[in-house]
């Protein structure tokens, strides 16, 4: 059985934007994909850092799908067809893959 959601939790996105940034960069090694959030005060991480991905890929349509794949499994949301810069940063959707029942077992 589930509980619900507290009034205080859960239902109020949190006031830090999250956001993930990438790099797209062609140099002569071949095509390189970076992807990285940046932690916040509320992260408590020892480096300004959550993660940093870097990814040798073989061409920069292969960096654009990865890095689409990416967003869409962390919360980042794009217009249909939109094409992406070789360098941005994307608002992320907090907890993007929570749906508040983990750990009610």
């Amino acid at each position: 059985m589930h509980t619900p959601f507290s009034a205080s939790f859960g239902r109020h996105a949190p006031v830090v934007d999250h956001l993930l940034f990438y790099k797209i960069i062609n140099d002569p090694d071949g095509i390189r994909l970076r992807i990285w959030e940046s932690a916040t005060d509320l992260d408590q991480s020892p480096s300004p850092y959550l993660y940093i991905l870097n990814l040798r890929v073989a061409s920069i349509a292969e960096a654009k799908k990865r890095l689409k794949a990416h967003l869409a499994l962390n919360g980042g949301t794009l217009v249909t067809g939109q094409t992406l810069p070789f360098k941005g940063k994307v608002r992320l959707m907090p907890h993007a893959t929570w749906d508040g029942t983990q750990g009610d077992d």
